[in-house]
Formats: C-alpha cells, structure tokens, sequence
C-alpha cells in the first residue's frame, strides 16, 4: 500500500491518493487487482470534538477480466468516542462492469475503529 497526502491550502482539506495491491490464489489459480482510492476530507471542530468527514472514489483493475471492473463512491464521517474508539457511519455506491450483467449496489455501514499505541 503506498498512500499521498497533500494539504489543500486556503480551504484546509486534505487530499489522499492511496493505491494498493490485492493478490489471491483461490481454486489453484492466481489472479490480482489494482486499487486507487482518491479521498478528501476536512476537519471541523464541533465543541470537544473533531470530526473529519471525507468523500472518496475508488478505481479497481482487475487482472481476471483485464480491465477497470469496479467503482465505488462513499462519503462517512468517523464520531470519536472516549479516547481510543471512533465510530463511522458511511454510504457507498458501487457499480461492477466484470460480470455480465453489470451490477450496482448502494450499502450504508458502520465500523469501529480502535487507536491504540505502542508504549
């Protein structure tokens, strides 16, 4: 995985470019795919809290169907709890051109995030 960070002067958001690799070997074959995710967010500061509401679009290539097969568009924002824990509510839309029929799904999901450090 490599990730770009670039602060957006002036307007304070925060523009990411993360791409990475995913390799998988299933029913003896071996196939692989491309990700490229393009994310921007912003922090605000909302009494005690900082959120940091983001948008991203992420590009998949994958090598079974020689092609960019996937988008997906999601928008979230991580709500800190306590000092270890956030929680993020997100949506994401995600249209599949690999199979035939093409598919298009619309999720909505929560995950927990945990930070902890090493002492």
């Amino acid at each position: 995985m490599f990730t770009l960070n670039y602060t957006v002067p002036r307007i304070s958001f925060l523009l990411s470019d993360r791409n990475r690799a995913d390799l998988d070997w299933q029913g003896g074959s071996f196939t692989w795919r491309h990700r490229n995710r393009v994310q921007l967010e912003r922090t605000l500061k909302w009494d005690s809290y900082h959120l940091a509401p983001y948008a991203s679009a992420e590009f998949y290539y994958a090598s079974q169907y020689e092609k960019w097969s996937d988008t997906a568009l999601s928008a979230g924002c991580p709500f800190p709890i306590g000092k270890h824990f956030e929680l993020n509510p997100y949506y994401e839309h995600q249209n599949n051109t690999g199979n035939n029929p093409n598919q298009q799904l619309n999720q909505a999901g929560l995950m927990l995030n945990m930070h902890f450090a090493r002492r």
